[in-house]
């Protein structure tokens, strides 16, 4: 479509030049003629042709043929001429331009045609890529229905020959159903004769077999009676072993609440046990802090007392805060007595002995 839109526009192109070349032409050759004219002119004359050429003022007539003929000589020939020329170059123009119009048209009508050309070739190119496809699609059709036809072929020859085949079977089973069954009937003779032997022999038999019947039917009636009575043993059986075994698993049920409660109150114990003997071991770690300290305590007051006895005089009216200079250890430093009230338990006799010791 691109490219007959290319060659459209060229030929518009050519066209036009072409108009536009014959205008140009058409005034080249009629400067052409007037050039030797205006060559042969005077200066008055080209004066006069200024003058023409000039436009004048608004209702002021242009020159005329007459006006040379009247009196103005060779300028006014000149001068009419010029104009007679104009006027010709004038129509010229106007007449090319129609041309030019005309070729327009006709440029435009074969645009038009060459537009629906294209579009026809376009559609016919469309209608021909579709008839190509749809002759595609039925030679495919074409050929599947040509295997199914040979496959229906293959499978014709197929069942003719497994008919043949089943004639030939179905010919053979008549030939032996029929000696099958003449050899029935011969052996169904000799069956009612044996038959008929026999019933002639044990025609007499039927009150014994009568006989045989009643007391076969009693001990069936009572086995049947005893079978019954065993369903019911087994029945009452079965809901019975139903209840226990309902009983069963409530008691399993029990168990297991037993055991989960007694692993409930076993880990309760056992973090019980657990954080009473955490607190029996802070407890005598403190108890044994406190021992310790007693100790302490009870030796710095003998060494207190002892320091008192010996030195009476000296130490009388004095406090007890100035005897700390006097510790076995010098190079130590006396630590402050703490108060009897922080002791936590009463002065015993043993602590008095111990003390006096």
């Amino acid at each position: 479509m691109s490219s007959s839109q290319d060659r459209v526009s060229s030929v518009k192109l050519k066209q036009g030049n072409g108009g536009w070349a014959n205008g140009n032409t058409m005034h080249d050759t009629s400067q052409r003629h007037d050039s030797p004219r205006r060559d042969d002119h005077s200066p008055d004359d080209q004066l006069a042709v200024g003058g023409m050429e000039s436009p004048g003022p608004p209702g002021q007539a242009g020159w005329d043929s007459t006006i040379g003929k009247a009196g103005l000589g060779k300028t006014g020939r000149v001068i009419n001429k010029l104009v007679s020329d104009n006027d010709s170059l004038k129509r010229e123009i106007k007449i090319e331009q129609l041309r030019a119009e005309e070729a327009k048209q006709a440029a435009k009508l074969v645009e038009d045609k060459i537009e629906r050309l294209i579009s026809d070739y376009e559609s016919r190119l469309l209608e021909a890529n579709v008839n190509k496809t749809l002759l595609a699609r039925k030679e495919r059709q074409v050929e599947s229905l040509s295997a199914t036809v040979d496959q229906e072929k293959r499978r014709a020859v197929d069942a003719l020959e497994r008919e043949r085949g089943w004639r030939d079977e179905m010919e053979k089973m008549r030939l032996t159903s029929t000696r099958q069954v003449d050899e029935a009937g011969a052996h169904a003779a000799l069956m009612e004769g044996r038959y008929n032997a026999i019933a002639s022999h044990w025609n007499n038999q039927g009150d014994e077999v009568k006989k045989a019947h009643l007391k076969l039917r009693s001990e069936i009636a009572g086995l049947v009676e005893e079978r019954r009575r065993d369903d019911e043993k087994i029945t009452t059986l079965r809901d019975l072993c139903d209840q226990q075994d309902g009983n069963i698993r409530e008691l399993k049920r029990q168990r297991d609440e037993i055991e989960a409660t007694f692993l409930a109150y076993k880990d309760e114990q056992e973090e019980a046990l657990h954080s009473i003997k955490t607190n029996a071991a802070a407890r005598e770690a403190e108890q044994e802090a406190m021992l310790k300290e007693t100790r302490e305590v009870l030796a710095k007051l003998k060494w207190a007392l002892n320091g008192i006895s010996l030195e009476p005089s000296a130490r009388r009216g004095q406090p007890l805060a100035r005897l700390h200079g006097r510790w076995p250890h010098a190079d130590v430093a006396v630590p402050a007595l703490p108060p009897l009230v922080e002791l936590q338990a009463p002065p015993t006799a043993a602590w008095h002995s111990s003390f006096l010791s």
